[in-house]
């Protein structure tokens, strides 16, 4: 795990995460973790090719799936699927924990038949962008206690592999349940475009870009594209552009000797005052003050 990218959402060239995995060798992330307002993991909305599960251990936590929010008490459990849009929302003001697993569905598919018949009428069906089991279910409960099984193993990658097969059968039998599969797995039109205006934002981000620029890369109009903007990342396209240039600017402030002139034009702000302006909005101190305390620590 690279302890640089802790806390920070890095992307490929087409938006997707890169995962910062405990073992580089080893496509798995697993993470005890807690949420706050304000920190650096919350509110930006992203996606990946790994399924993301998330137990909560302590309080409460929000999470939005492709537009939907979803409040998670102790003990749900959230299977967010593969290349679905996502982002975490915290809900108090005190510290809440959960247990993160976040795996690449790869590890299942050892053999064709194992793919085709247990991992892809899930991983690959567009109508079921996320499981949710309930604290007082019982597949809640076994997950519950499979995700601080996965924890217990983090150093043992055939036992991760196995607890993970474990996890699996149990959410096999969920969906068997509780789901209909829809086998067509038509793409979303909606999702493609949110996701080319996002890539683009986060790609440009450093440029003088607009809501007709962000617009235009998703094929849609300005009405739409703030429509799509508000329903997958509960943001404005705009709000969404400075928070992302406000977390780069973080990155910098922690991590380099610039001035705040020289990371204001590197994060796309028009001066030092502005960014001062909108990083205080999202992080709630100024800069040199976020400088001060982040590097300070």
């Amino acid at each position: 795990m690279r302890e640089d990218w802790r806390g920070i959402i890095h992307q490929k060239n087409d938006g997707s995460e890169i995962l910062n995995y405990n073992d580089e060798t080893f496509p798995v992330y697993l993470y005890q973790g807690w949420l706050l307002p304000n920190v650096t993991w919350s509110r930006v909305a992203h996606w990946h090719d790994e399924l993301e599960i998330v137990t909560v251990t302590c309080g409460e936590i929000g999470y939005n799936v492709n537009g939907d929010n979803i409040l998670l008490h102790k003990g749900d459990t959230l299977i967010v699927n593969s290349k679905q849009l996502h982002f975490s929302i915290p809900v108090n003001d005190r510290k809440d924990h959960y247990n993160l697993c976040i795996i690449h569905p790869s590890l299942l598919c050892g053999c064709f038949s194992i793919a085709d018949r247990y991992v892809r009428p899930i991983v690959d069906n567009k109508s079921l962008p996320y499981i949710l089991m309930d604290a007082d279910s019982d597949e809640g409960k076994e997950m519950y206690r499979e995700s601080y099984a996965l924890i217990g193993c983090m150093e043992d990658n055939f036992a991760i592999n196995a607890e993970f097969f474990d996890m699996w059968k149990i959410v096999i039998e969920y969906c068997k349940k509780a789901h209909n599969i829809d086998e067509k797995n038509e793409a979303d039109p909606a999702l493609l475009s949110i996701r080319k205006m996002l890539n683009f934002s986060r790609a440009n981000f450093d440029k003088s870009i607009t809501l007709d620029d962000i617009a235009k890369e998703g094929g849609v109009s300005k009405t739409y594209c703030n429509r799509l903007f508000h329903k997958y990342t509960s943001r404005s396209p705009m709000d969404n552009l400075m928070r992302y240039r406000s977390e780069r600017a973080a990155e910098y402030l922690t991590h380099s000797t610039l001035s705040m002139s020289e990371i204001a034009i590197k994060t796309g702000f028009k001066g030092a005052s502005y960014m001062s302006e909108i990083f205080k909005r999202y992080y709630s101190v100024s800069p040199r003050e976020y400088r001060k305390n982040t590097v300070g620590n």
